[in-house]
């Protein structure tokens, strides 16, 4: 009976050290990690609660903030719903979102003041004040972005190609982050999908703002240049794929590769895919920035070349040359391609948070601008560029021209689901010959690039060019 009982009680024992320890562990060792997670309601509890920080644009506008309601208790308010997806949600049902979510620790006062000051909050059992944020978003860019794309669902990325800083960023259709309590429920199963960011989540077919890609690897290659003639046939056969010409204007028979480019002739895209060789194509797609994760403050999905377990023939190599086949890209992967162009062939690393400031307004961290790779040589940049600005002068990309400033951008009318009208793309730089800003914009089955994406990035260029 003796030995049941010690038995008994040291089961007992051990049973409470490993309850204790996982305590501990959950509690004090991954407690910032449970902190940190998207799907933690705790975040949103303790926010009510504690000082939170607030967050602000480059040029000195409130974006959230927290503010006391009748009972005392904080709330967060956001200040531009374009906003909405980037920013984040703090929600006693949902948890918490995007930079929200990212930058909880600064915001939520973990990383507030020193060891020593932390310490004192800790003993004291009260919460340090959170830190601000200051994003690089410039709220002007930023609201002309929203108002171009209007309640069409799609998404614009501006950013600055000498920097990587992102100036605006907009998916559509949006929602409300402060009534997402209320409302999650429905969003979740609107068929819209308004929860998605589109900007750095969506994944389309690109079309023919793809073209730059090909474009790029074929004057690398050094087996093409500005000069090459190209004509029209009137198809091209591909292994029974027959691609129709278009595009050329009437009564022209032959023309140089800016003209190929502008007028978007698939043909001729199809032909130099084929020249080159998948090998080629991909290769340099991924320097570009395809089939891996690019670094960024929130997740990017990944944009791709093929789909799962498939390889390339002659066909999907010649429609993927030209911006259809298995493509799918994200809107910040196209505006990397445009920004890659208009910065001498260099990517820099984009970036949403540029400082970290204390309550008092000191600056306790700073994002430095960082090279992120060299994607193609300064010449095949200066090319790029001039093919650009020859699409928009004499090809399709006329709609984004703006007076007194010359504007490069390339339209895409990309296929989408059969049945359905075509995604409506266009990326573009801005002023062409020393870029300050880079756009690319999708429009979801809108139809033509040239009729609908071009107004709205000349929109977003111009009020980039007027800070």
């Amino acid at each position: 009976m003796e030995r049941q009982i010690r038995q008994a009680a040291l089961t007992i024992f051990l049973g409470f050290l490993v309850l204790s320890g996982g305590v501990a562990f959950w509690q004090v060792v991954r407690a910032e990690a449970l902190m940190e997670r998207g799907g933690n309601p705790r975040v949103a509890e303790l926010s009510a609660r504690d000082p939170r920080g607030a967050i602000y644009s480059a040029d000195g506008a409130l974006l959230a903030s927290s503010e006391r309601d009748e009972k005392g208790r904080r709330r967060r308010v956001y200040h531009e719903r374009s906003l909405a997806h980037t920013i984040g949600y703090l929600s006693l049902r949902y948890g918490v979102s995007g930079l929200e979510e990212r930058y909880n620790s600064e915001l939520s006062g973990g990383e507030s003041g020193n060891s020593l000051s932390r310490l004192k909050h800790d003993l004291l059992r009260d919460a340090p004040p959170g830190n601000d944020l200051v994003l690089t978003i410039d709220a002007r860019v930023q609201q002309a972005a929203a108002r171009a794309l209007g309640a069409r669902p799609g998404a614009v990325v501006a950013l600055d190609p000498r920097t990587g800083a992102v100036l605006a960023i907009v998916s559509a259709p949006g929602f409300d982050a402060a009534a997402l309590d209320e409302e999650g429920a429905a969003l979740l199963k609107d068929p819209a999908s308004p929860l998605i960011n589109r900007a750095i989540q969506g994944q389309y077919a690109p079309g023919s703002v793809f073209k730059t890609v090909t474009a790029a690897a074929a004057l690398e290659t050094g087996e093409y240049k500005p000069e090459s003639r190209f004509r029209c046939p009137s198809g091209l056969a591909v292994q029974g794929f027959v691609i129709a010409c278009a595009g050329v204007p009437q009564g022209v028979r032959d023309y140089d590769f800016a003209h190929a480019y502008a007028w978007s002739v698939n043909v001729n895209f199809a032909e130099i895919g084929l020249k080159l060789a998948a090998e080629r194509l991909i290769s340099q797609a991924r320097r570009f920035g395809f089939e891996e994760r690019i670094p960024f403050d929130l997740p990017v999905a990944v944009s791709r070349l093929l789909q799962s377990g498939t390889s390339f023939n002659d066909v999907l190599l010649a429609t993927t040359a030209f911006g259809q086949g298995e493509l799918s890209a994200t809107p910040l992967q196209m505006a990397l391609v445009a920004a890659a162009v208009a910065s001498d062939g260099a990517v820099m690393q984009p970036y949403l948070v540029q400082e970290v400031r204390d309550p008092a307004g000191g600056v306790i961290r700073q994002q430095q601008p960082q090279r992120w790779r060299q994607v193609i040589r300064p010449e095949t940049a200066a090319t790029l560029r001039a093919f650009m600005v020859t699409a928009v002068r004499e090809g399709f990309g006329g709609a984004a021209a703006l007076p007194g400033v010359q504007i490069g951008g390339k339209t895409g009318t990309a296929e989408a689901a059969p049945g359905e009208p075509p995604h409506s793309w266009f990326t573009g730089i801005a002023p062409a010959e020393q870029p300050r800003v880079v756009v690319a914009v999708v429009v979801e089955n809108a139809g033509q690039g040239s009729a609908v994406a071009a107004p709205i990035a000349a929109a977003v260029m111009q009020a980039a060019l007027a800070r």
